[in-house]
């Protein structure tokens, strides 16, 4: 499997000497090795929490860091008795990682290791929240600044009348970003972010849900749109969310989105749960379904990027622990190895995620591939998942 199995090194002799009115055959040229696949991490070295994020990483699955930068973490706005909830400060595109600073100074890391400043999103404020969205081939950018009140949720249950802002920016690659609207008001308004670009075009969630009790890193929590790449303004609903909620979406376009769900006979509410996972296609057209039992939609799912396969947490039938499930389009239902919890996917047939310890500290990647779902191979260091630099 080209993805998990390393690339065999081909050496060969070269007969370079030849003699005077003779000329030496050519040598054959070397068959080319496959590439090894590659991915992008976010890192939270001496910072306050493990979601503040200040290193990039791009990494193999033999756990050897191919290249490495660091900066300065996003600010956590004060929202008073509601935790702020921050966009990824990173994203990967053509080949590279794309990641923003405090200042919302984007640059991008390549796999060789140079950094490059690609644009500016300007940040003033440790009350501002940035988002942006990189286009597949790596030359345009939106961004999104949303600047909350200091105290915006009161504990009184009163909100601050301060005054919000929210500015929309696009830019192209080594130049200046435009402001291309900005808006204020002095009381909560639903607001923009922008969570991706595929193949049909950015992609955020409107309304967003930006601050909770627990607050910490990016959640599902949001309605998935498509955006206007020209007005950076919200668009059509991937799909209707009263009837499927958005969870995840591939580079291609298609998504996954689960259904209401629905008690079974003998099961308790948290358990015994019939759940509808739906995958369809940009333009909101199924491709396919499977109804899976015993799941708790709040732990994922994700979509492979060939649309075949859902990983999707838990299954609980019968099990002293719960498993993470991989559903296939072919109907399969598969417990995958005890305790591993996906965090994505780096190729059509290989997921990534970690496997749960009880030792209190922070877990290592793992990968875990489809042919193979009852074992996890180590990969030796943590972080959060962005995504497949190389595959």
């Amino acid at each position: 499997m080209k993805a998990i199995l390393a690339a065999a090194i081909l050496l060969f002799a070269v007969a370079c000497g030849q003699s005077q009115g003779h000329q030496a055959a050519s040598s054959p040229s070397a068959p080319s090795s496959p590439q090894p696949l590659l991915f992008a991490v976010l890192q939270a070295k001496g910072t306050p929490n493990a979601w503040t994020y200040n290193t990039v990483v791009i990494a193999g699955l033999d756990g050897r860091e191919r290249a490495t930068a660091t900066f300065a973490p996003m600010p956590l706005p004060n929202a008073g008795c509601m935790g702020a909830i921050l966009q990824p400060p990173a994203h990967v595109a053509a080949g590279k990682v794309f990641f923003a600073d405090a200042n919302g100074v984007i640059r991008s890391l390549a796999i060789d290791g140079a950094v490059t400043e690609v644009t500016t999103f300007p940040m003033t404020s440790s009350q501002q929240m940035l988002s942006f969205a990189v286009s597949p081939d790596g030359t345009s950018l939106l961004g999104t600044v949303f600047t909350v009140p200091t105290n915006a949720w009161t504990c009184d249950g009163s909100t601050s009348s301060a005054t919000y802002g929210f500015d929309a920016y696009a830019a192209t690659n080594g130049g200046s970003s435009r402001l291309v609207y900005h808006q204020s008001w002095t009381k909560p308004q639903d607001v923009l972010a922008l969570t991706g670009w595929d193949a049909a075009g950015p992609i955020g969630t409107f309304p967003t849900v930006w601050a909770s009790q627990g607050g910490g890193p990016g959640s599902t929590l949001g309605i998935k749109v498509r955006v206007n790449p020209a007005t950076i303004q919200p668009s059509a609903v991937l799909t209707d969310p009263a009837k499927c909620l958005v969870w995840d979406s591939n580079a291609n376009g298609a998504f996954v989105c689960l259904g209401d769900a629905a008690m079974t006979a003998g099961g308790t509410a948290d358990q015994r749960v019939s759940q509808t996972v739906s995958v369809r296609q940009a333009g909101d057209v199924e491709l396919w379904h499977s109804t899976v039992v015993g799941q708790n939609a709040q732990f994922g799912p994700y979509l492979s990027p060939d649309a075949q396969h859902v990983q999707v947490c838990c299954n609980d039938l019968n099990l002293a622990e719960p498993h993470e499930l991989l559903v296939g389009r072919d109907g399969s239902q598969v417990n995958l190895v005890t305790g591993f919890y996906a965090s994505g996917w780096l190729d059509a047939m290989t997921m990534i995620g970690y496997v749960k310890t009880n030792g209190g500290q922070q877990p290592t990647f793992s990968y875990v591939a489809t042919n193979a779902p009852s074992t996890a191979v180590s990969i030796g260091f943590a972080g959060a998942f962005i995504g497949t630099v190389r595959a």
